[in-house]
């Protein structure tokens, strides 16, 4: 047995595997999507309904038309965008949880993984990719196993004395300590939720240029995890963020190169901070 599926395997208690919400990426992804079918399985949770219908009225998803029901968003917003809409809702709540083995308060790790499901989408498009909600399922859970990894973590760190050691990232402390990382643990929980590999995969790259190999996903995560990153979202308020992506990416010479990004990246900045700070601002169930 490998060392993540020793730390997924009883996991459940801690990260409750969000069975409505995958259940509507399946069968949304269905060739013959049954729509009052899928509205019907949204509606058996109060909470998820609510939140995703505060999502599909907001500036990120842009419709002009007030949008009052499960059935309305789908006929209006499309299948790709319930799934969005269905994973974001599902995972707020988790993701908001604090996470001391990483200095991360209650709310930093939501906040850098919704930026960088926003990113991603946004990235996506401009390249192009032919699934841009699975491309945001991966980037909104990309950080999934510091949920994991944040209490072992911490009493190996207790226990070996590494907290004060600067020089090491999080993830060489998290293989020097645990021999694995939060992004393999990540990747090995979402198979164990039945995810399919192209979601899985970026998940497991995040902070592994090399293993994205010529994977366009791959690769727009694992920018959009440093953009974020070097923008400061997880800590600051993008309101209260400066930041010039062009002398940032250009003196980065171990960024991946993504079809569209170089020449449209202010562009790209500037709408990921109008729709971040907008939805960021709901107040989710």
């Amino acid at each position: 047995m490998s060392t993540e599926t020793e730390f997924v395997k009883k996991v459940d208690k801690l990260i409750p595997r969000p069975e409505i919400a995958l259940e509507v990426l399946l069968i949304a992804n269905e060739t013959e999507c049954n729509i009052p079918a899928l509205s019907k399985i949204i509606k058996q949770d109060p909470s998820l309904t609510a939140n995703i219908l505060k999502l599909a009225n907001s500036a990120y998803f842009g419709h002009m038309k007030e949008i009052n029901s499960i059935t309305d968003i789908i006929v209006r917003l499309g299948l790709d965008t319930i799934k969005m809409l269905a994973i974001t809702s599902a995972s707020v709540g988790v993701l908001r949880s604090p996470q001391q083995a990483y200095n991360l308060e209650p709310g930093f790790l939501w906040n850098h993984s919704y930026a960088c499901a926003i990113l991603s989408s946004i990235i996506g498009r401009w390249a192009k990719c032919s699934s841009i909600s699975t491309l945001y399922t991966s980037a909104l859970l990309h950080d999934i196993g510091k949920i994991i990894l944040n209490r072992p973590l911490q009493i190996e760190s207790m226990n070996r004395g590494e907290q004060s050691d600067t020089r090491m990232n999080v993830v060489e402390l998290e293989q020097l300590l645990l021999h694995t990382n939060h992004a393999l643990v990540g990747k090995e929980l979402l198979k164990k939720w039945g995810l399919p590999a192209e979601i899985n995969n970026p998940v497991g790259t995040h902070h592994d240029l090399k293993a994205c190999g010529n994977s366009l996903n791959n690769k727009i995560v694992y920018l959009a995890n440093y953009l974020a990153g070097s923008i400061g979202i997880h800590a600051a308020s993008p309101e209260n963020c400066f930041y010039t992506v062009e002398k940032d990416y250009s003196a980065n010479e171990e960024l991946p190169e993504v079809p569209c990004f170089k020449e449209n990246m202010e562009s790209i900045i500037f709408e990921f901070f109008e729709k971040f700070n907008e939805t960021n601002s709901l107040q989710f169930k």
